[in-house]
């Protein structure tokens, strides 16, 4: 049982808050998408910020939440070889051999933003978890941390994939 100082207790309350926040707008976002792909990207991030909300509740709850470092990342799921040159979502490979870089404007911006929103979220549990250091809760925000890395990769792979970088976005 974790004892919360006011402090942590209100770092995670702010963390909670961020999580809710990024779990409705990824929602909302796979509502949008127009490519079934990025619909699938959405749904596995929805599914590790819930996670991740589950985690920081236990916290506040004073328990210490079980890590199961099986599935770091839905995205290494299907991923045996660690490659550059293809990304699994779902039961569809990407490739950057494809020459298929067809994607919807919509679709890139709220790449864009998700890019912006896991780097933010990325951000404010590191600076969070420095409250946490040397307690039994370390562990928990360095799996989390972990995580967010893997989102921006996730995504990041995608819009590589798609080849959302070889233009300008226009707003």
């Amino acid at each position: 049982m974790a004892n919360l100082t006011s402090k942590e207790r209100f770092l995670l309350e702010g963390e909670k808050y961020q999580q809710q926040l990024v779990i409705d707008k990824y929602k909302d976002y796979a509502l949008q998408s127009q490519d079934n792909t990025l619909k699938y990207l959405f749904s596995d991030l929805v599914k590790i910020e819930e996670k991740h909300l589950n985690m920081i509740n236990e916290m506040l709850q004073g328990k210490v939440p079980q890590i199961n470092k099986e599935n770091i990342h839905p995205y290494y799921e299907n991923n045996s070889i660690n490659s550059n040159d293809y990304i699994n979502i779902g039961n569809i490979t990407l490739t950057s051999l494809d020459e298929n870089h067809n994607y919807e404007e919509g679709d890139k911006i709220i790449c864009f933003d998700t890019l912006t929103t896991e780097e933010l979220l990325h951000s404010t549990c590191s600076a969070s978890s420095l409250e946490f250091e040397k307690t039994e809760l370390e562990n928990i925000f360095k799996y989390i941390i972990e995580e967010k890395s893997e989102s921006l990769k996730y995504i990041n792979n995608y819009m590589i994939k798609k080849g959302m970088y070889n233009n300008l976005i226009y707003f």
